[in-house]
């Protein structure tokens, strides 16, 4: 799992950068939010917006694990409504998958 981080500034500067990657031997929401959770903790981040992840089952269970750590937080960015954010990218490979299975007999017959 790679862990990145994109915010912007207090002048308007986009700003990305990887923070961390790890070994996940057991993809569990509760185990993944711990892992997010603790790089989170380490690097001294106690605020975030969004979390974007793709669409298995197992991150929602992660990003409810982190609602459940960051209510307690100081700072909990409209407690945590938007949190979620599924990656755009993935939904596009679903669909296009999706489609061209499909579209598969047609192109067999040609």
């Amino acid at each position: 799992m790679c862990l990145t981080a994109h915010w912007i500034d207090n002048d308007w500067n986009l700003h990305k950068r990887i923070f961390n990657f790890y070994q996940v031997s057991n993809h569990m929401g509760e185990i993944i939010g711990q892992i997010i959770k603790n790089c989170m903790l380490e690097w001294g981040i106690d605020k975030f917006f969004t979390i974007t992840v793709d669409n298995a089952s197992s991150n929602n269970i992660t990003i409810l694990f982190l609602k459940n750590v960051m209510k307690d937080w100081l700072i909990n960015i409209l407690l945590n409504e938007h949190l979620q954010v599924r990656c755009c990218a993935h939904i596009v490979n679903l669909i296009v998958c999706d489609g061209l299975k499909e579209i598969n007999v047609l192109v067999v017959k040609i």
